[in-house]
């Protein structure tokens, strides 16, 4: 005999959850509840006609609205009645109940499965990145589509942000830490950002935030490898750089040595942003869709040396009508060179872990302070480096443009000589020194000699108490000394305003020069 089902109970029913596929569970004698991935239970009953022909089962009802009892006198009486052939119209009815109950709870599934996709990780990323991506450099954008597209979606991009917990991160980015640990800290980065972004939306409670601060072994990234200290060093990658065999990613990375901009800007640098004639290059600071060009998001310039006009010129011969100077090679489906093209060439060079492209921007930083003696401002400038501090966001206009434009020439040339095997640089004039060390910014302090034997100094905003670097005994005091000779055309005015900067000039007896204890707001004017 087969073996009979065991009858059902109400515990057994209420404790029924849902799985990933509908099933039965069997209360014996043609009766069954129904369980499907939803959580929706229903009663079933299968049945015999007269012809001995045995129809789809009929729904008779969905628990607790129909209760167990409930379900089998039902169920006994659609057995009898469709047996005698007399109630065909009944089980007709309780067929087109099953088939709409079938509908609505394929509708019930469609909208949660809807529901789950929408708040799934993969399409909260997606948003994010979305709302993020006007507001991002382009490198930024580019990385974070690589980590959420290459290492998250495909391992946990299903799970449901609503529900999602750290644990279900963690083993993720532990992985990721053994094999890429910087990737490691962005993707701890952007699944917080991504959470964050789901609270906003109302998906997540608003203290539900994942508790991922160390959930990472330490980890030392270091700066990226820059030749700071070994000019012998330099000269190798300098030489190495000239003699590549590919003429548009050398042309490339010479301009990025000689301008120290950063890689990203290079490779997509435009004709029409670059003036031959005037020697000079024009970064705007947002692409054309909002995104950032430069970092900060400003607009930016920089001096092109004798040196990079000479290898723009050589490109602009071969240019072809193109819109970007460095056009893209082999299989790249940029419009322009890709940046990697540049960090690619420097490792085939043999300079992996020692030198990459960005670190041109830190070798300025060290060799053109320590070699060159270039003002620390200056550099700043030259670098786009956002200022710290509001006071500074104001001097910053001013932005040394004279100066950086003496900078790059001499850091142009001391690459030239570390090219050619000579590690000092050619010794400056005293002129040169004093003009370099000490630019005319809205900071500086030295006392320049003026036909009239009035001294001036220019941009001191009053009251403002100046860094050490900008004191006046740290300027050559040649450069304080007034000029003995008779005031031509009357005195000049003690102040006076240009774009928002207070300009001041000083009086000082003929011979005279400021000591140790002067500070230019102790000043006597006469």
């Amino acid at each position: 005999m087969p073996r009979l089902s065991a009858a059902l109970t109400d515990l057994q029913i209420r404790r029924a959850q849902p799985a990933d596929k509908p099933y039965f569970l069997s209360d014996g004698g043609g009766l069954v509840l129904w369980v499907s991935p939803a959580g929706l239970k229903a009663w079933r009953v299968r049945y015999r006609l007269p012809d001995g022909s045995r129809p789809a089962p009929a729904t008779i009802g969905h628990y607790p609205d129909v209760s167990l009892s409930e379900a089998r006198i039902k169920a006994i009486e659609i057995q009898r009645a469709a047996k005698q052939g007399r109630a065909t119209a009944g089980i007709r009815k309780a067929q087109q109940e099953a088939k709409a109950a079938v509908g609505a709870e394929q509708e019930a599934a469609a909208q949660e499965r809807a529901e789950i996709g929408h708040a799934s990780l993969r399409a909260v990323s997606g948003r994010w990145m979305a709302e993020k991506r006007p507001t991002w450099a382009l490198e930024t954008y580019r990385k974070a589509r690589l980590v959420v597209e290459s290492y998250l979606i495909p391992k946990i991009g299903d799970l449901d942000v609503r529900v999602m917990e750290t644990k279900d991160v963690r083993p993720l980015l532990i992985e990721m830490a053994r094999e890429t640990p910087q990737l490691a800290r962005k993707a701890r980065q952007y699944v917080a950002s991504i959470v964050e972004h789901a609270i906003n939306e109302g998906l997540r409670p608003d203290d539900s935030r994942l508790r991922l601060d160390r959930i990472l072994p330490t980890y030392r990234s270091g700066h990226m490898p820059a030749v700071t200290d070994n000019t012998n060093k330099l000269g190798d990658v300098m030489r190495a750089i000239d003699a590549h065999e590919n003429r548009v990613v050398r042309a490339a990375l010479i301009l990025a040595a000689l301008t120290v901009m950063r890689s990203g800007v290079v490779a997509s640098a435009r004709w029409d942003e670059i003036d031959l004639d005037a020697g000079e290059w024009r970064v705007p600071g947002k692409n054309p869709d909002g995104t950032h060009r430069m970092k900060t998001g400003q607009d930016y310039s920089t001096s092109l040396p004798e040196q990079a006009l000479v290898v723009l010129r050589e490109m602009h011969e071969r240019n072809m009508g193109g819109e970007y100077v460095f056009p893209p090679q082999a299989r790249q489906k940029s419009p322009h060179l890709s940046r990697d093209a540049l960090s690619k060439a420097l490792r085939d060079m043999g300079f992996q872990g020692e030198h990459t492209t960005h670190g041109f921007r830190a070798s300025l930083r060290t060799l053109g302070r320590e070699r060159l003696g270039i003002d620390v401002d200056v550099l700043e400038a030259q670098l786009a480096h956002a200022p710290k501090d509001q006071v500074e966001a104001a001097y910053a206009r001013v932005k040394f443009r004279e100066k950086r434009q003496e900078v790059m020439q001499a850091w142009a040339d001391y690459l030239e000589q570390l090219k050619q095997g000579r590690t000092e640089p050619t010794p400056m004039t005293k002129q040169e020194q004093q003009s370099i060390a000490a630019p005319m910014d809205a900071q500086s302090v030295a006392v320049r000699p003026t036909a009239d034997g009035i001294g001036e100094r220019r941009g001191f905003l009053g009251g403002q108490k100046l860094p050490h670097r900008h004191k006046p005994w740290l300027i050559d005091k040649d450069v304080q000394k007034v000029v003995d000779t008779p005031v031509i055309g009357g005195r000049v005015e003690p102040a006076a305003i240009v774009d928002g900067i207070e300009k001041r000039v000083v009086s000082l007896p003929p011979g005279e020069s400021f000591s140790k204890r002067d500070k230019p707001w102790l000043r006597r004017k006469s």
